[in-house]
């Protein structure tokens, strides 16, 4: 998943991408957010919308994969949070608590540009776009890029 912030129209956006363990994608979502948040609010905010997503589709256990350490590293209790994310953090937290088995990874950004051209993509969107078992048509060459960075990475 990935936030952006969009200063000239006082939104931002979240993309959230789920994959299975093959790297395939099984649904993504692409949120427009009418609240003028800052860069680690929305971060915090996307990593909520992941765990209500998954939810969503049911899954039993889920790794949430971020290119922000900062919110890795809230939901590892580790660290300092801040007062303006301590709420999204807590509720995070209890949706987490419905999953059988989740893990939180730092992945790099170069990893993680399908999350962030669906979160560019909802500067455009007027609410929220969801695609179950396909594919968003704006992310589709940069689909395998990803899986193959992170295939090089782990390797």
């Amino acid at each position: 998943m990935d936030g952006a912030v969009f200063k000239e129209v006082g939104s931002c956006g979240i993309g959230v991408v789920v994959r299975n363990e093959k790297g395939q994608i099984m649904g993504a979502l692409s949120k427009r957010l009418e609240l003028p948040l800052g860069a680690l609010e929305v971060e915090e905010k996307a990593v909520e919308e992941r765990v209500q997503f998954a939810k969503d589709l049911s899954l039993g256990q889920i790794v949430i994969e971020s290119d922000s350490q900062v919110a890795v590293s809230s939901l590892r209790d580790q660290g300092l949070i801040q007062s303006s994310v301590q709420k999204v953090i807590k509720g995070t937290k209890l949706g987490l608590s419905w999953f059988v088995v989740w893990e939180v990874s730092y992945t790099r950004r170069g990893c993680n540009s399908v999350a962030y051209i669906l979160a560019r993509h909802d500067k455009f969107v007027h609410e929220c776009d969801i695609w179950v078992e396909d594919t968003p048509p704006m992310i589709v060459d940069q689909v395998v890029n990803d899986v193959n960075c992170m295939v090089s990475i782990s390797v």
